[in-house]
């Protein structure tokens, strides 16, 4: 079902006729990275608002529930930047709400056990960053901080908590 959902939302992003702007993202996070593939679908004035699709991996060693936490996972979501210009350069800030469908491998060294666990995330972020031309290309460093919450979880449960996002991303 999860991945339904996904791939509903993956399928209207990419199919967007009225998109304006397609992104490439790499994000950075202490347990992971996560790559992102956006469209801007509403522009008015410094607001802009995409949709986007991508995969996050982690590996989280022994900061989740378990000893050790590693895994994979494919998401969609929304976000709405606000630029302090007309000129879509210079600073921005904004939110972004992803949901992502991860499989966790763990191990629980205490109990010699070694299983998997499917969850789903819920992950809203601020975000902040700046965005200039350059390379023929126009180039947004980011910087987000958020929230990981397993909403729905099959199996063991496995870390969430606090996280902080830095990016790249890049207009193509």
């Amino acid at each position: 079902m999860h991945r339904g959902l996904i791939a509903l939302l993956f399928v209207t992003c990419f199919s967007s006729s009225s998109a304006r702007a397609q992104r490439i993202e790499l994000q950075a996070y202490p347990a992971g990275v996560i790559g992102i593939v956006s469209f801007t679908f509403r522009h008015v004035g410094p607001v802009r608002a995409s949709m986007h699709a991508g995969v996050n991996i982690t590996d989280r060693r022994d900061w989740g529930e378990q000893d050790d936490e590693s895994g994979y996972g494919f998401g969609a979501g929304i976000d709405v930047n606000r630029f302090l210009s007309d000129s879509e350069e210079g600073f921005w800030y904004g939110a972004r709400v992803d949901f992502w469908s991860m499989l966790i491998n763990w191990e629980n060294k205490a109990l010699s056990l070694k299983a998997d666990s499917r969850i789903l995330v819920f992950q809203p972020t601020a975000r902040a960053g700046y965005a200039f031309s350059g390379l023929g290309r126009k180039i947004d460093l980011t910087l987000g901080l958020g929230v990981e919450k397993n909403i729905a979880t099959h199996g063991e449960n496995v870390g969430q908590g606090a996280i902080l996002l830095a990016g790249l991303r890049l207009t193509i």
